[in-house]
């Protein structure tokens, strides 16, 4: 597509997230973890899906640990970062950042909000336009929290609505494409907010436009929003209060295939047939959650930000098969601890995780199943009263031949559980019994 080439990315990563503390207390807001994974790889995963080769992030507060849980790379993306030693405002970090990373062209992203938007169509639209800047726009029922934008006819934005004025508007989704030129105004060093006092200037001069997306919103820095980020991402935020079935699926030699302690995303391999009973498993309206143990994390042989871009790698190459994985959930602990020092209640075959996704996605574990290839795996669907699985693929079939667990079912990969799993859903609603 024109124009790829010439953007960069940049994510306003800096805050100090003091609304969030409540829910997120010992991290940036980055890092709040949603669906199991550090949001900062939602946005990553939409970036990269978007066709870019180069994130910047700004950050600030908590720096090193954001660095350091993301690393150099993801997904073929170079991550870079733009550290403030000192507090500058989104639109002081991002003349900082445009200094030290230069681009044609910034798409520029506030680090704590999520939309659904098209950034292609944007992006087209925008080198349609030929302007120095725009926003992208999204309408909501009540912009009072927000406050809103208003535009001529000719789409060039006219002027800002203050928060606290309720009722329908068209508000900023916090995605801003920017040609270097809009910052001119902002010195060096200097402390400027975006919002505040780029924009407004950039609309008195009419050299900043908007695009109007029909697209969904969500800014995660309240608790109550945050807890909501979830049904967002998956997209069924209006669902009632009824509990759902779902496909809790171990990683290593149930998904892909068996490496000792993988943490090279090259290394990922999809099993034969695994795509294909993941698709199956869908098309019975099932939930399909990823949930690992990866204790080579807690051994230190490894960090987080290695277990994330086996995970990118592995969103890749199931995309590519037409499935998507609602959601990931990991253990990072070695055995018996969790970082504090203390008996850890996540790790396989304990429930942690199961029970976290069903509370987080609202599963009903007792409908659900568990596939593995592993004891711990069938050990802790049982203790959820879920239909449990043994898949002879990976260590699967020395446990099988030895006897030592009792699975509901044993099968030879993902593909021939689907087809149990389906005959299993077909007779529940016959009997009109969901949990036999």
């Amino acid at each position: 597509m024109p124009g790829f080439d010439s953007v960069t990315a940049y994510i306003l990563a800096g805050g100090f997230g003091t609304r969030l503390r409540q829910a997120v207390p010992d991290r940036p807001k980055a890092l709040a973890e949603i669906l199991g994974r550090p949001y900062i790889y939602h946005l990553l995963d939409a970036l990269a899906d978007f066709g870019l080769a180069r994130v910047v992030l700004c950050t600030g507060h908590m720096a090193q640990m954001l660095e350091d849980s993301l690393g150099p790379s993801y997904r073929g993306m170079e991550l870079l970062y733009s550290r403030e030693d000192e507090p500058l405002g989104t639109g002081g970090a991002l003349k900082l950042a445009l200094s030290r990373h230069p681009a044609e062209l910034a798409l520029c992203i506030n680090g704590d909000s999520l939309t659904d938007a098209n950034l292609a169509e944007y992006l087209r639209w925008f080198e349609m336009r030929q302007e120095p800047g725009a926003l992208l726009l999204v309408p909501v029922k009540d912009a009072a929290r927000y406050g809103s934008v208003s535009t001529d006819i000719s789409g060039r934005v006219t002027g800002f609505v203050e928060k606290g004025q309720g009722g329908p508007g068209w508000i900023s989704a916090g995605v801003y494409l920017l040609h270097p030129s809009c910052l001119e105004a902002v010195a060096p060093g200097q402390s400027a907010s975006i919002e505040q006092d780029v924009f407004p200037a950039l609309a008195e001069a009419s050299a900043l436009c908007a695009y109007r997306a029909q697209a969904r919103f969500l800014d995660i820095g309240t608790p109550e929003s945050y807890a909501s980020a979830g049904r967002f991402l998956l997209g069924d935020e209006a669902a009632g209060d009824k509990l759902s079935p779902a496909v809790f699926l171990d990683r290593d030699g149930t998904v892909i295939v068996e490496k000792h302690y993988l943490h090279d995303p090259d290394g990922v391999e999809l099993l034969p047939g695994a795509a294909e009973g993941m698709r199956r498993m869908v098309a019975l309206g099932l939930r399909l959650v990823l949930v690992s143990n990866q204790s080579g994390v807690g051994r230190g042989y490894f960090g987080r930000d290695a277990v994330e871009r086996v995970h990118g790698r592995l969103i890749e190459l199931l995309a590519a098969q037409g499935v998507r994985l609602d959601a990931l959930y990991i253990c990072p602990h070695a055995p018996g601890k969790d970082g504090a020092g203390e008996p850890c209640g996540c790790r396989k075959p304990l429930p942690g995780l199961i029970e976290r996704a069903s509370r987080e996605l609202g599963l009903d574990p007792a409908r659900s199943f568990v596939i593995g290839d592993k004891p711990c795996d069938v050990d802790m669907g049982l203790v959820v009263n879920a239909t449990t699985f043994l898949v002879t693929t990976g260590y699967g079939a020395a446990h099988a031949a030895a006897g030592d667990c009792r699975p509901h079912h044993v099968a030879a990969g993902l593909s021939e559980a689907a087809g149990i799993i389906e005959s299993i859903l077909a007779a529940r609603a016959s009997s009109g019994v969901e949990h036999a």
